[in-house]
């Protein structure tokens, strides 16, 4: 019905202003209207062209108007506000949606593929430790996200960008020996800026079983303990790093590949127990290997953005051009004492994502990135790249809440809640939901006692029990869906059966709205108001009655309404339960 109404208006505006305008590269489209007092559908088109007819929005609107003819499916048409047009559809319209859903079941809401595809990297944590719920939130979204557009027709790759080169790594390399070596002799000391959790005990541990004291010597500890008194900054650390690394020699790099890989297991496993799944893991160590006899990535971008005239020398450093391109200073590549920045890294990683020919590449970046987008744009665009592919969403950061009370954590400390420890604290799927719930750039109380709450304060349990009610309805009913579908959807015809039958039909424009603006949480919004109608409905009606028509009837509806939040909560990644 919204389709044919839409080239019903095409065809309308054509023969009035066909004269006049290109119809054909107009945006005539059509919104659900939420408030069912302004109609089911609403058109601003009077409003658009009221600037190029030069003539009042109102008057474009009610010719607009005039010229539709009402008929048994669409009962009026009526002008709004300063020129809205907004159309009231019968309930007969409404009753197809019931249709449409028991025919296309887990497809309602899905699009055809649309043969674009799409790069999404997001969590990407520095593989110094186990995820904590500070990443939990970024790790959800994306999630969700790349579900979204699957459903919205885009074939999606989901990519982890592991952080394994630089300093950090050379860091957690030298607290996995000290830990090791504490394994041996307990005075040795951790240094402060070290890694100080007790997964790096673990580790140790498992290095010990594996190579005994191959990297340990009594003779060498006298030289390795830490003066408590002098361990109290950067450059201290960076001593002790480089003390350890003379000591080890080659056998350093083995311990930092150590650590790498058993903390990734962890990583991966808790991504994969939080129904996160990336399918490509880049990693950044990788930018800088020789490729055969060639240079590295890094090398090479350098280079190509060398060659078109952004790159220059300053101090014996490396700089990039990137205020020509709108940035509010130029960013060093490479310092005076060799090094490449993490911004040649960011240079080198984003030109492989483009090579790959990705149609959309998207960041979920932290809100402490928002410095990083401009230089990034910059250098994509100095070497001839289209800016316009690459989106980046921002995540808040979450609070987290237990008691009233915000929980606070370190993670260079070790004092941190553990991904893990919030999913058997609260459940995966709470833990999701929670996370989800709230526009991305908003921050985010994460409240773990409502998380865990029975009651219909807890916006996920509500959904939920409103999924299990039905279930039960339908189960006590004794009857199967497949018999249903010719009831006399006509007795539908209270007030809250057509607004539950309108909210059904809104779900693929709520998918398609969400997907097209990175904002999965209106699916959130959308399950809660659907179950909020529906939990009203329950309360205030009876569904097994003696009255077979009407009891066939409503069943059918209550069947839309559970797919619907099937549909709505797989995207969600989260279970439909059919008892609570």
């Amino acid at each position: 019905m919204k389709e044919k109404i839409q080239e019903n208006l095409v065809k309308i505006l054509d023969n009035l202003y066909g004269k006049e305008l290109r119809i054909d590269e107009l945006s005539v489209t059509l919104q659900e209207n939420s408030d069912k007092n302004h109609g089911d559908l609403a058109s601003n088109i009077a409003l658009i062209l009221a600037k190029p007819l030069k003539t009042n929005p109102q008057i474009i609107a009610n010719t607009i108007k005039d010229a539709f003819i009402n008929d048994e499916d669409l009962i009026k048409v009526e002008v709004a506000g300063p020129g809205f047009i907004n159309f009231f559809l019968s309930t007969k319209t409404h009753n197809e949606v019931l249709k449409q859903i028991f025919k296309e079941k887990d497809s309602y809401g899905k699009s055809e593929p649309n043969n674009q595809t799409v790069l999404i990297e997001y969590v990407s944590s520095n593989p110094t430790g186990p995820l904590h719920v500070g990443h939990g939130r970024g790790a959800v979204f994306g999630s969700v996200l790349a579900n979204l557009l699957r459903e919205a027709g885009f074939k999606v790759d989901e990519e982890y960008y592991i952080n394994d080169f630089g300093r950090q790594m050379n860091i957690l390399a030298a607290s996995l020996w000290l830990r090791y070596a504490q394994l041996f002799n307990n005075e040795i000391n951790m240094i402060k800026n070290g890694y100080q959790g007790e997964y790096l005990i673990s580790i140790a541990d498992s290095l010990k079983q594996i190579q005994s004291d191959k990297f340990y010597s009594s003779q060498e500890e006298v030289s390795i303990l830490i003066d408590p008194e002098k361990d109290e900054d950067e450059a201290f650390t960076d001593k002790i790093v480089e003390a350890i690394h003379s000591m080890l020699g080659e056998d350093f790099f083995f311990l930092r590949n150590f650590a790498l890989e058993e903390i990734l297991k962890i990583i991966k496993k808790d991504l994969l127990d939080f129904g996160v799944n990336h399918n490509y893991w880049f990693s950044e160590s990788s930018l800088y290997e020789p490729d055969g006899s060639v240079k590295s990535k890094v090398d090479k971008s350098i280079e190509e953005l060398s060659s078109l005239g952004f790159v220059y020398e300053k101090e014996d450093a490396v700089w990039f051009r990137s205020s020509d391109f709108g940035d509010d200073k130029d960013r060093v590549l490479k310092r005076s004492n060799g090094e490449h920045t993490y911004f040649a890294s960011d240079v080198a990683y984003h030109s492989d994502k483009y090579d790959r020919g990705y149609d959309r590449v998207i960041n979920i970046w932290g809100s402490d990135h928002h410095g990083y987008t401009p230089r990034v744009n910059a250098a994509m665009e100095a070497s001839n790249r289209d800016i316009k592919k690459l989106e980046v969403v921002y995540i808040q950061f979450a609070n987290l809440i237990r008691a009233g009370e915000k929980v606070t954590m370190s993670t260079r400390s070790g004092e941190f809640i553990t991904l893990k420890e919030l999913m058997d604290e609260v459940t995966t799927e709470a833990a999701r939901f929670f996370y989800i719930n709230r526009k991305a750039d908003q921050h985010l109380d994460f409240d773990l006692d409502l998380a865990k709450e029975q009651s219909k304060d807890n916006p996920l349990y509500y959904i939920q029990y409103a999924h299990a009610r039905i279930c039960s309805v339908l189960k006590k009913s004794n009857t199967m869906i497949k018999d249903l579908i010719d009831s006399d959807l006509s007795l539908l015809d209270l007030e809250k059966e057509v607004e539950i039958q309108k909210i059904l039909k809104q779900y693929p424009s709520v998918v398609e709205r969400a997907a097209k603006s990175s904002e999965p949480h209106l699916i959130c919004y959308y399950l809660k108001d659907l179950a909020g109608l529906f939990h009203s409905y329950y309360n205030s009606e009876k569904f097994i009655v003696e009255d077979e028509k009407l009891m066939n009837s409503r069943l059918f509806l209550l069947n839309g309404i559970k797919q619907v939040l099937l549909n709505g909560l797989l995207v969600l990644g989260i279970n439909a339960p059919d008892e609570m």
